[in-house]
């Protein structure tokens, strides 16, 4: 038995973690086995109890340029309190110096009948509606300064806009249905929310096409970008029955319609014709989300204290994980380098559980999966090696979301091992929500003395198995 001081620290949450006994035989399947050849895997010996700490703090700005995933919208969770995410975006051109009128017309005799922001909802990740789909209060604002596709952006970044709504009046207010088809002239598209904007921009992009057409410069000039926000205090909206709204910012089905006539008529033609352009939301336009989060109003006071009053203790029994630059977790393991003082031991399988909490889901589905980090002396995060082992599909690390078990795991066996052999210093782990930039989702986590120490098999743990040899 290995003799670790368990003394915690005045803010610690106490993890427990379980000695796994087992014969003196390379188990099947168990991953970071292959540490120690079979030859040097003689016994097996276990600790009891090992002093960790976890804690639920804010979540720094998280780089959102470039997302596929536009996100807008408002709500208050019963947990986490109040979110918004606002979308900002140029447009382009679908075609080269567009020239609007027919042969033989000219600007004067153009005449519009509407101009549409579409925004098509983004099947990709799930539901497109994380939370409720109760009516929002829509707005789209002209940004001052034009977007740099080639500059990062955060979500705690805003962008000056004019004061003008461009969402004709009486329309901003829309229930989002992604269940049900967009109808156009009888046609069924994507299922999208449909904002009808201002004419004025309209005549504005017909009056700067004169001449030539309209070049992508002088496009620019008109319409620099738009801010796509909602308004959470117009009236009919609730934001305990609201969400936040996916839409699909890559592909050129989110765009700018514009529907117009040609008033010019001849002998050969005597109905005006109906015309019309769209302006695509496309990868290579300079666009990025933007985040805000408020937890006292109306968040759960574990949650409060943690992330806003900076008090440790509540995540001994609950802790949180939210995803659009809302809140992570950071793990300590205060007393692991005293397994240096041990002679001839070796991690041979490490796993990092994490139970999810009950109170957790409902119409807020939990991430798909977690992310979890080493952090250096300066605070800073690096990828693991079981990580970089395969990046692309986890089966090192893990991180998913277990529906069956109701857990998360992490499998951090190198990384331990590498400060039991004194290759690296331990200064923490920091676990994150992945794709945190392009989903809402957040869950609750038992605390290592959830509901108790008693029951370690609900909370939050971490299970070795280790070797002499």
């Amino acid at each position: 038995m290995l003799n670790i001081d368990k003394r915690p620290r005045k803010w610690a949450a106490i993890f427990f973690l379980f000695a796994v006994f087992t014969a003196c035989e390379k188990p099947e399947g168990s991953v970071g086995i292959d540490l120690q050849p079979d030859d040097d895997i003689l016994n097996v010996s276990g600790i009891d109890t090992f002093t960790v700490t976890a804690v639920s703090l804010p979540e720094d700005s998280v780089r959102t340029d470039g997302v596929v995933t536009g996100m807008v919208g408002a709500y208050i969770d019963p947990i986490f309190g109040y979110s918004k995410a606002d979308h900002y975006s140029e447009l382009r051109l679908t075609s080269s110096n567009p020239i609007f009128f027919t042969e033989g017309s000219s600007l004067e005799n153009l005449v519009i009948d509407s101009l549409i922001l579409n925004l098509a909802f983004e099947f990709g990740q799930g539901v497109p509606v994380y939370g409720s789909t109760g009516a929002q209060y829509f707005q789209v604002f002209e940004v001052a300064d034009s977007l740099d596709v080639t500059e990062a952006y955060y979500s705690n970044q805003s962008l000056a806009v004019s004061d003008q709504d461009l969402v004709l009046e009486g329309s901003n207010l829309v229930s989002p249905n992604y269940r049900d088809s967009s109808i156009v002239d009888g046609v069924a598209f994507r299922p999208s929310i449909r904002l009808p904007l201002t004419e004025e921009l309209g005549q504005r992009i017909f009056d700067a096409s004169e001449g030539d057409g309209l070049s992508a410069t002088e496009f620019l000039e008109v319409l620099k970008g738009f801010k796509i926000t909602v308004d959470d205090n117009a009236a009919g909206v609730n934001l305990a029955n609201t969400g936040i709204v996916s839409f699909n910012s890559f592909l050129g089905t989110s765009r700018m319609e514009l529907y117009y006539r040609d008033t010019l008529v001849t002998e050969d033609d005597p109905e005006p014709d109906t015309l019309f352009y769209d302006f695509e939301i496309r990868g290579s336009t300079g666009k990025f989300n933007s985040f805000q989060h408020d937890f006292v109003r109306g968040g759960e006071p574990s949650l409060v204290r943690q992330v806003v009053n900076g008090v440790a203790s509540p995540g001994e029994q609950t802790l949180y994980a939210q995803s659009i630059g809302g809140v992570k977790l950071q793990v300590d393991l205060p007393y692991l380098e005293k397994l240096r003082e041990e002679e001839g031991i070796a991690i041979a399988k490490a796993e990092l559980i994490l139970p999810v909490n009950s109170n957790s889901g409902g119409r807020y589905p939990v991430p798909e999966r977690l992310l979890i980090f080493g952090l250096d002396e300066n605070g800073d995060a690096f990828l693991l090696d079981e990580f970089l082992q395969d990046p692309q599909n986890y089966s090192f690390i893990d991180g998913a979301f277990d529906a069956q078990n109701g857990q998360y795991r992490f499998f951090i066996t190198r990384f331990l091992q590498q400060i039991l052999s004194e290759e690296r210093e331990f200064d923490g782990l920091e676990i994150v929500v992945q794709r945190a930039s392009t989903t809402a989702n957040r869950v609750v986590l038992n605390g290592a003395n959830f509901p108790n120490s008693e029951n370690p098999e609900d909370n939050l743990r971490l299970e070795i198995l280790f070797t002499n040899f």
